[in-house]
């Protein structure tokens, strides 16, 4: 129910503040063993970040229109998650690991029309920006994408198809073992 970007951040800011204070306590206070405590920090991510994903995906779809899949069905970008949120171990300290993809490629449909990888990498920096960028209320995550394919040279978003070709032809045998963990 933000006005804009800002005050969604703020909004976020204050949510991971509130939520991680509840979590230290119930850890500091003994009332959790740490694998609930790192499980309930890892669904607090994951929620703050589909929260985040919406909001950056409608406002840009407002701007350049709607990505659909071959189905005809509204496409939205998908979050992986590697490292310790991926194996929800996420702790007070962790930055998160992220890998964006999206099911199709095509163009969106609106006034402005974008290529979908032209689109998807819009809302995978608007997204990062959203989580990371640090304002007078912090940040909520420090998001790490150089486990995406090709690393910080690589697209910031892939089609599943691309993300499929990759692991299979340049892929690496760790980068494989991190998608299993």
């Amino acid at each position: 129910a933000a006005a804009d970007e800002a005050a969604v951040m703020s909004a976020l800011r204050r949510l991971r503040r509130a939520e991680m204070a509840r979590i230290a306590w119930r850890d500091i206070a003994g009332l959790a063993p740490f694998a609930t405590i790192a499980t309930e920090s890892s669904a607090l991510a994951d929620a703050i970040i589909d929260t985040a994903l919406e909001y950056v995906q409608t406002a840009l779809e407002a701007r350049y229109g709607t990505p659909y899949n071959t189905r005809d069905e509204r496409q939205k970008m998908v979050v992986f998650a590697l490292g310790k949120l991926g194996a929800s171990e996420l702790n007070f300290s962790s930055d998160i690991d992220l890998i964006y993809a999206f099911e199709d490629g095509g163009t969106t449909r609106g006034a402005r029309e974008a290529d979908h990888d032209e689109f998807y990498t819009r809302v995978a920096q608007r997204l990062i920006k959203v989580l990371g960028a640090v304002n007078q209320e912090g940040f909520v995550y420090r998001v790490d994408m150089r486990l995406r394919p090709f690393g910080s040279q690589g697209p910031m978003a892939s089609s599943f198809q691309a993300l499929e070709h990759y692991y299979q032809t340049h892929g690496r045998d760790w980068e494989r073992y991190a998608w299993i963990r």
